[in-house]
C-alpha cells in the first residue's frame, strides 16, 4: 500500500471512529443503519472526487477496507451506482423517492422508487420491497461508476474479515478451557491461519483496488468462508446478540446475497 493510500486509510479509519453508531437490529425487525455523520465524513474527505478515475481505485478500495473493518453501514456504497441493487424486488435502503440500479447489456440504469414497502430482513440495511418505480434512465459513466462500486464492494468484504479475525484472535487469546487459553489448541490455531490467509489476500486484493465481477464474487464467498472460521472459534457464543461476531456474520450473508443477485443479473444480460 503507498504511503498516500494508507494516509487516505488512516483519516477514513479515524472519521469511522468519530461516527460509530449503535446496532439497533433485533430478529423480525426493520432496521435502518444509515449513517449521515458517517456520509458527510467521507464526503469532506474527499470520498466523492474518487469515483470517477480507475487509478484511485486503490484509494477506494483501502478506503471500504476501513469501512467494513467497523462493519459500519455499507449505505455509502448506494450513491456510488446512484441507487440499490433491486435483487427480487428487494432494494438497500428502498425508501419511495430512492433509486434502484439494474444491470443493462451496455452497463446499467436507474429508476426511481415510486411505491416500496419496509420488510424484516436479517441486517439492518433499510430493505424494502419495491413496487412500482418511474421509467429507468440509462447512466451515462456506468463504467467508471461501476469499477468503483466493484472495488468498493470488495474492500468492506475484506474489512469484515479484518474486524472479524481481529474478535476471534481476542477471544482465543482471553477465553480459557482446561487451563489454557483457546490460542494454545492446534484446531483453534488451524483455524485462524485459515481465516488470517483468506483476509490477507482480500486485504490485498482491496488496496490493489481490484474490480469486476470475479473480484466480488470472489470476495463475497471467501469472505463467508473467513466467518465461519471465526464463528468455530467462538462457538455458540458468536451467534449472540451481546457478541460482535455475530453482526459481521449477518452483515457477509445480507450483503452478500445483494451481490450475488446483481452478478446473476449481470450475467443474464451479458448472455
Amino acid at each position: 500500500m503507498s504511503s498516500e493510500v494508507e494516509a487516505f486509510a488512516s483519516s477514513v479509519r479515524k472519521m469511522v471512529q468519530e461516527n460509530a453508531a449503535h446496532d439497533d437490529w433485533r430478529p423480525g425487525t426493520h432496521v435502518s443503519d444509515r449513517n449521515e455523520p458517517l456520509s458527510s465524513g467521507l464526503t469532506r474527505l474527499g470520498w466523492d472526487d474518487l469515483l470517477d478515475d480507475s487509478e484511485l481505485l486503490p484509494f477506494v478500495g483501502a478506503a471500504a477496507l476501513e469501512l467494513g473493518r467497523a462493519a459500519t453501514s455499507p449505505h455509502f456504497l448506494i450513491p456510488i451506482l446512484g441507487g440499490s441493487p433491486v435483487v427480487k424486488n428487494l432494494a438497500m435502503y428502498g425508501e419511495v423517492g430512492t433509486r434502484v440500479a439494474t444491470p443493462t447489456a451496455s452497463g446499467y440504469e436507474l429508476a426511481l422508487v415510486e411505491a416500496s414497502t419496509p420488510v424484516k430482513f436479517i441486517d439492518s440495511l433499510g430493505v424494502h420491497a419495491v413496487e412500482s418505480l418511474a421509467p429507468a434512465v440509462p447512466v451515462d459513466d456506468s463504467a467508471a461508476r461501476l469499477a468503483a462500486w466493484e472495488a468498493s464492494v470488495v474492500g468492506y468484504f475484506a474489512g469484515l474479515t479484518v474486524g472479524a479475525l481481529d474478535l476471534a484472535l481476542d477471544h482465543a487469546r482471553q477465553r480459557e478451557i482446561f487451563g489454557r487459553t483457546l490460542a494454545h489448541l492446534s484446531p483453534v490455531q488451524q483455524r485462524l491461519a485459515d481465516a488470517a490467509t483468506i483476509s490477507d489476500a482480500l486485504r490485498l486484493s482491496a488496496v490493489q483496488g481490484a474490480h469486476g465481477l470475479p473480484s466480488i464474487a470472489h470476495a463475497s464467498s471467501r469472505t463467508w468462508d473467513v466467518m465461519n472460521h471465526c464463528n468455530l472459534v467462538f462457538g455458540a457464543i458468536g451467534y449472540t446478540l451481546e457478541f460482535p461476531m455475530q453482526r459481521y456474520s449477518r452483515r457477509t450473508k445480507a450483503l452478500g446475497s445483494f451481490v450475488s443477485g446483481w452478478i446473476d443479473q449481470e450475467i443474464a444480460v451479458a448472455a
